[in-house]
């Protein structure tokens, strides 16, 4: 006989255990739920940043907090007061802990297996898992296989934000704590638009982090070489332990995901296209949802909110995804006439698509203009194929 839940969470990861916190946090808490992932998530697998000026249900968590944000190139540096905004990252670790705690307390229950299946419908849906089936009202799914995504759309543009980070310890007192780096450019571009970031979280340990967008990935040793050479060259150190090592691939595309994989099926996190197509960004935007998801829930009795942003931002998205494509060499040129020529609250309002109409314009206005009017044009051309 199938185990009967209200909810099930296929993906165990910050999608759903986002939503399954919400749930427990409103109206819904008691509520039969349950989370299926292969993985026990007991590792420091990754590290997630944002920025808000308000509080979040994980600030708890909140792992460091920057109120001032640099930016270095070639030609200037830019110390960024965010305020009313700060910058925060939460450990992978942290977030598993706390939620994995707060949601067995509320009676949610943890099944480690692979799904195998999801059938849709009409009145519910089932999750086959290591051979074993469940049935639920709703089942959201926010499993995903970075490696195996392969965009084919000719319409559409596919780049991947690739990273390789390093959790460093020196023996001297080197980092500012007050302030992280966002961008530093001082790397070589090679045509393709690629930069490093540092999180202290001390001031003998920071996170450093080379980062590229790109269509195709390196080889292995070429993110080691140029991560080694950036924290020799630009940070002085040649004495340092390597604590942590963290990578990944994020899917840069302005590819519509469906959200609906059947009438009883929700897509979520990056399954759901909750990654910011321009610039990877998705913990925020996932929390965001999660919250909206519930409130349909209580409003509707269905999870589909349609909550979605002006569709400009999906064309500002698709032209800077088409001009990094094309012409890499150029995005370093970008993101510096970006950060100078605008306050750093009015960049975030764009790429947290909340903007007026005037600050968008303003913030495309300070790019180069003659690279997107081009990006524009093959974009009205291939989405007439």
């Amino acid at each position: 006989m199938q185990q009967r839940f209200d909810y099930i969470m296929a993906g165990g990861g910050a999608a759903g255990r986002s939503l399954a916190y919400h749930m427990i946090a409103s109206p819904l808490a008691g509520a039969r739920i349950l989370i299926i992932d292969p993985e026990p998530k007991l590792s420091n697998d990754r590290t997630w940043c944002f920025w808000s000026p308000h509080p979040t249900p994980f600030d708890q968590i909140v792992y460091r907090r920057w109120p001032t944000l640099d930016f270095v190139c070639e030609d200037f540096s830019l110390q960024l007061d965010l305020a009313p905004y700060d910058y925060r990252v939460i450990r992978g670790i942290d977030f598993y802990e706390h939620t994995t705690s707060a949601l067995k307390a509320a009676g949610v229950e943890f099944l480690q297996a692979r799904v195998d299946q999801i059938e849709d419908h009409p009145d519910h849906a089932t999750v086959t898992a290591d051979g074993t089936s469940y049935r639920a009202n709703w089942v959201f799914d926010s499993r995903w296989d970075a490696v195996a995504y392969r965009g084919q759309d000719p319409r559409y543009h596919y780049l991947q934000q690739h990273f390789l980070g390093w959790v460093i310890r020196c023996n001297s007192a080197g980092f500012d704590t007050t302030r992280a780096t966002m961008f530093d450019l001082r790397t070589a571009q090679n045509g393709i638009f690629r930069f490093v970031y540092t999180l202290p979280f001390s001031p003998s340990e920071a996170m450093v982090e080379y980062t590229i967008f790109s269509a195709d990935l390196l080889a292995p040793p070429e993110y080691r070489a140029a991560l080694s050479q950036y924290i020799e060259t630009h940070l002085g150190l040649h004495d340092y332990q390597i604590l942590e090592e963290e990578s990944c691939i994020i899917p840069m595309t302005d590819q519509p995901f469906a959200r609906a994989g059947g009438k009883r099926i929700m897509r979520i996190g990056t399954r759901g296209g909750r990654v910011k197509a321009s610039s990877g960004y998705a913990f925020l935007r996932i929390h965001n949802d999660s919250a909206a998801i519930v409130r349909s829930l209580l409003q509707s009795a269905t999870p589909f909110h349609g909550r979605r942003p002006p569709a400009r931002y999906r064309t500002f998205d698709s032209l800077l995804l088409q001009i990094l494509y094309r012409h890499g060499e150029i995005g370093a040129r970008v993101f510096s006439d970006l950060f100078r020529k605008n306050p750093v609250q009015r960049i975030f309002g764009f790429l947290d698509e909340t903007g007026s109409i005037a600050e968008n314009i303003a913030v495309m206005a300070s790019v180069p203009w003659w690279p997107f009017i081009k990006a524009w044009i093959k974009l009205r051309v291939t989405r007439r194929v």
